[in-house]
């Protein structure tokens, strides 16, 4: 029976996924249909009207992507047992995107319908397992130690010749990074305050956009290994945006500031080139501009710039508390292995000297961008001052 509830404005899309209480690890019942805006479910699951429940997808009995719903009818469907519509409630944008590129997976590969469960947890349980703190839904905890204590053992392969002439040639690209002005000066203290300032509020909608670029290409990921790994990737960059917030008030940045000043054509061309890439290149391209070029240079630049942070604490509107420090310590510290997964996944599916072209070239561009917006993000903010948070030559 389909969804019927005021989610009819999305357009429903037959499924089959088994269904199961989180209590219980046999099958109860299966999705009938499913939308943006809820799931509807045939079988001996049966909960009345009302009811709000966290409902987890999950890829291999895995956390893939967790929502609140809540029911919106229960009735008796004869020998099926109960129909039972559910009406997703609360879902950020970024989620949103995940679970639309999981319906198209769905539509186009009936077989992947096969690799995931939906689990149900009822009221009180779902009320506290969905209030917990945003890291502690993730597979591997925030904390450095109990993250390293807790990561799945992976086994990655040799790299072959042709990789091994992609990582040299990327080499001085990385490097021109890492060496950068606004790089190197933020770690030295010789950043003046409105400069910080600036490179925190101009690089936050690039930031916010990043798991959004990456839920651009789950759809087109070809195997349960890539999937895996793009879903596990997004639950560990959903909470960065957050972070970067926090660093930025930090440093004495308003809201307002963070979110309505104008971004410079570089930074925000870098944005537009990880849209352009993502949507129009191959998985592999997208992979390869995304995680292995960007999440790879990251680390390099958070260990640089956070040894700077003390030297600003204290001065005018500037307090760097723990929070403040989050989002640079935990991509200098914990061994991130986002990007040596991302190569994997390169090596694999990389088979023909056409598409290791598109591979290098792909994340050659990111990392020209990126320094090119770190560059133009220094002499935007080179003012002398510290009080007017907006690049030179915004206007009034």
């Amino acid at each position: 029976m389909p969804f019927q509830s005021n989610c009819r404005a999305y357009e429903r899309n037959s499924v089959e996924i088994k269904c199961r209480l989180s209590s219980d690890q046999q099958p109860l019942g299966r999705c009938a249909d499913m939308s943006l805006g809820g799931v509807s479910i045939l079988g001996a699951l049966k909960f009345q009207k009302g009811t709000s429940l966290a409902m987890q997808y999950r890829l291999h009995d895995e956390d893939s992507l967790r929502l609140l719903g809540e029911v919106v009818y229960c009735r008796e469907a004869g020998q099926l047992g109960y129909a039972m519509g559910i009406k997703f409630s609360n879902v950020p944008s970024w989620k949103r995107d995940v679970l639309g590129n999981l319906l198209q997976e769905f539509k186009n590969n009936l077989a992947a319908q096969h690799d995931f469960q939906l689990v149900l947890e009822p009221t009180t349980m779902a009320t506290a397992s969905l209030t917990e703190p945003v890291q502690s839904l993730d597979r591997y905890p925030a904390d450095p130690v109990l993250r390293k204590r807790t990561k799945r053992v992976r086994q990655f392969t040799p790299d072959p010749a042709w990789v091994i002439d992609m990582d040299h040639a990327l080499a001085p690209y990385r490097q021109r990074i890492w060496q950068s002005k606004l790089v190197q000066g933020t770690a030295s203290g010789q950043l003046s305050l409105q400069q910080v300032q600036g490179w925190s509020i101009q690089f936050y909608p690039f930031i916010e956009a990043f798991p959004q670029f990456m839920a651009t290409y789950l759809a087109k990921a070809p195997d349960t290994m890539s999937r895996a790994f793009l879903i596990d990737n997004l639950k560990v960059e959903k909470r960065h945006a957050e972070q970067w917030v926090d660093m930025a008030r930090g440093f004495g940045v308003s809201w307002e500031e963070l979110t309505h000043t104008p971004v410079i054509a570089e930074v925000e061309t870098l944005t537009h080139w990880l849209w352009s890439i993502t949507s129009r290149g191959s998985f592999v391209e997208s992979v390869s501009a995304t995680n292995y070029a960007i999440e790879g240079v990251t680390q390099g630049i958070a260990k640089t710039m956070v040894n700077g942070f003390v030297k600003y604490h204290g001065k005018e509107g500037v307090v760097l508390t723990k929070k403040a420090y989050s989002w640079m310590e935990a991509h200098a510290h914990y061994d991130d292995l986002h990007p040596t997964e991302a190569l994997e996944l390169i090596k694999c599916q990389a088979t023909t000297p056409e598409l290791r072209q598109r591979v290098r070239h792909a994340a050659q561009r990111s990392l020209e961008y990126l320094s090119l917006a770190l560059d133009a993000c220094y002499v935007a903010y080179s003012a002398v001052g510290n009080t007017a948070c907006k690049p030179v030559g915004t206007g009034p």
